[in-house]
């Protein structure tokens, strides 16, 4: 027998105060001869000795009462199991990831498991309670029974190896503490999870299911100027194969804009198009109707009339390709020739062109600076025919070297870097074959950025600090790079680059940075607004440009404006992460999981048990009161 509070049995010292008072009542009586009674000394002896055997009975039942209280307070107990006198430290991970919006049996899965956990949670007994979003230290299911009713679903998710080592940061350092860890999932993206070896946690796997894995989401949307129609077509698709149409809703708001109709035609995928005017700014939705999970039914979208990117064309020889790369209505260009320009121009671009020139006074050079230095892009095509060191000053303001002596030995262009910023998500495959692209001549440029290479290992476009740099002149007598499949690609993402104007939508989890631009003072600061919700996105200004490059704390997809004081600068659309749209059934083997969580529960409760032995000692501390009162009452 253990006890839980053995200093309470210091108190046993007070059993010498009731032996202390009946010691003084029994002190001995002296005897006084007196006549007449002597017929009644038989009776008074026996009356004495009665007397003295009361007073001991008494101080036993005393005795016994206050040891049995002094016992009951310090809570003795006989552990059941060897882990029951280890120090219990519980974390309970709730996924509260999208797809835990199926049906279950009582409801959706996590409103669910809600009302399971506060059935079953033991209560004044605190744990760790932890999402995908954040933990909940020293839960108290009693006390804290709101905080677990008002969970809400996660728009994001992390990897499972970063999920398992935040779990783990949870429990404390010390290996003699029984450390459990209880996974609620329904494991549509989650594996089950066996126990580490070295860190003494032991895991515990509930499993969750719907009772229906059908479901229906819009997946994509797509867009395509025509003239100056804007034409959709949205991606839909199934978690099986469906013989179903299904009506797309399309709105401007909350005014129904048109409607179309999805056909499956007995497959997983379905796609419809629509097209809209391309005049205003639209803060579009799509909606479809679906019992199943909810978050992936509507698709938010963001258009407007964007101003085109402006761009200038320097140039010293012929620039037609520059023409047919930057038309309207995307692009605003502008070309000059070298003689004929006006520096005036140069404040009001985007993207500017040095193509093939000859001269770089100081006074260009400068500017050109000014320009990168506020946000824009500028692009150095040399041209054959000129001097290695008029481009120096130039190069050198980038921190790049001079160019070498111009090689006139032809070269293939064999190499892309395929990592690059410029060239990310523009190739669904990276391919070598590259051999129709030739270069006469170029100037070897020694720099460790990259982006074209040429088979001897020498650079033909690199770039740093806002200024890209082509090696050799891009005319047809020198190379035939302009007719090849690399020249749209390459230009058109170094343009996007100069202005990255908000996108369709964005998907929560990826990189939904972007630029406008506005004559704002310099200390404005811009918000995202959507109904009575702001939110100050990370900002910066540069010029006229405002970069946004994160969102901290915007978690609920929709269409917000982007707004400084009352005005309306852009409409920027969040989504949800569509990648658990998809239910499959999860089957696992005997063992790794379970579907019970009260049933694991009390398993868990019953293992740390102590049986503890106070009640026993409080009714026996009862008793002793009672015999004691018998005795008073009936003891003669």
């Amino acid at each position: 027998m253990q006890f839980k509070n053995p200093e309470i049995l210091y108190f046993l010292f007070l059993l010498l105060i009731p032996i202390l008072i009946h010691l003084f009542q029994l002190r001995r009586f002296k005897k006084t001869a007196f006549t007449n009674v002597v017929f009644l000394e038989n009776v008074i002896q026996n009356t004495r000795k009665s007397n003295t055997l009361k007073k001991w009975l008494i101080l036993c039942t005393r005795l016994l009462a206050l040891s049995g209280i002094v016992f009951a307070f310090a809570q003795p107990f006989i552990p059941e199991t060897d882990t029951s006198l280890k120090k219990q430290e519980t974390v309970l991970f709730i996924d509260n990831s999208f797809s835990m919006q199926a049906k279950g049996k009582k409801g959706n899965l996590l409103n669910e498991i809600k009302q399971d956990l506060i059935t079953a949670l033991p209560k004044g007994q605190s744990l760790t309670l932890a999402t995908w979003d954040r933990p909940y230290k020293n839960f108290d299911p009693a006390e804290d029974r709101s905080e677990l009713l008002d969970l809400e679903y996660a728009p994001t998710t992390i990897s499972q190896e970063n999920l398992m080592l935040q779990l783990q940061s949870l429990f404390s350092d010390d290996l003699t503490t029984n450390k459990q860890l209880i996974l609620l999932s329904d494991f549509q993206e989650l594996k089950p999870q066996t126990d580490p070896d070295s860190t003494g946690l032991t895991i515990h796997n509930i499993q969750l299911k719907p009772v229906d894995y059908n479901n229906l989401s819009i997946d994509s949307l797509s867009s395509e100027l025509q003239s100056s129609v804007l034409k959709f077509n949205v991606a839909l698709s199934a978690s099986v194969p469906l013989e179903t149409q299904v009506p797309v809703s399309v709105f401007n708001g909350k005014q129904l804009l048109t409607k179309a109709t999805a056909n499956f035609k007995n497959s997983d995928t379905a796609s419809v198009s629509f097209s809209l005017e391309n005049q205003n700014q639209i803060a579009g939705k799509l909606s479809i109707e679906d019992p199943n999970l909810t978050y992936d039914n509507q698709f938010y979208f963001a258009t407007g009339a964007q101003k085109p990117l402006k761009v200038l064309a320097i140039s010293n020889n012929d620039a037609d390709f520059i023409n047919r790369l930057y038309r309207a209505p995307d692009y605003d260009l502008t070309s000059v020739q070298s003689a004929d320009l006006d520096y005036s121009l140069l404040a009001d671009q985007n993207l500017i062109i040095l193509n093939e020139l000859n001269d770089l006074p100081s006074a260009l050079v400068n500017l050109l600076q000014a320009h990168t230095s506020k946000g824009g892009t500028l692009i150095l095509i040399p041209s054959a025919d000129a001097r290695k060191e008029v481009y120096t000053p130039l190069l050198s303001s980038y921190d790049f070297p001079p160019f070498g002596e111009k090689n006139s030995a032809a070269q293939r262009i064999t190499t892309i870097n395929y990592d690059h910023p410029l060239y990310q998500n523009v190739f669904s495959g990276r391919t070598s074959n590259l051999q129709s692209h030739v270069l006469q001549s170029y100037f070897p440029l020694t720099t460790t950025e990259t982006i074209l290479e040429l088979e001897n290992g020498a650079a033909f476009l690199a770039a740093r600090n806002g200024l890209y740099v082509f090696t050799g002149a891009l005319n047809t007598q020198n190379s035939n790079f302009i007719n090849g499949q690399l020249i749209v690609p390459t230009f058109d993402r170094i343009a996007t680059e100069a202005l990255k104007v908000p996108q369709l939508y964005y998907t929560f989890g990826t990189n939904s940075g972007f630029e406008i631009e506005a004559d704002l003072p310099e200390d404005a600061v811009v918000v995202l607004e959507r109904e009575d919700a702001q939110i100050i996105p990370l900002q910066e200004k540069r010029g006229s440009k405002i970069t946004i490059s994160e969102t901290p704390g915007l978690d609920k997809a929709g269409v917000y404006a982007l707004k400084y004081k009352q005005d309306t600068l852009a409409l920027v659309a969040y989504n949800y992460n569509r990648s658990e749209s998809t239910l499959k059934e999860q089957n696992f083997t005997d063992g790794q999981t379970s579907e019970e969580v009260a049933g694991l529960i009390n398993e868990l409760q019953e293992a740390s048990n102590l049986n503890l032995l106070s009640k026993w000692f409080v009714i026996f501390a009862l008793f002793a009161f009672l015999a004691e009162m018998l005795i008073l009452k009936f003891f003669k």
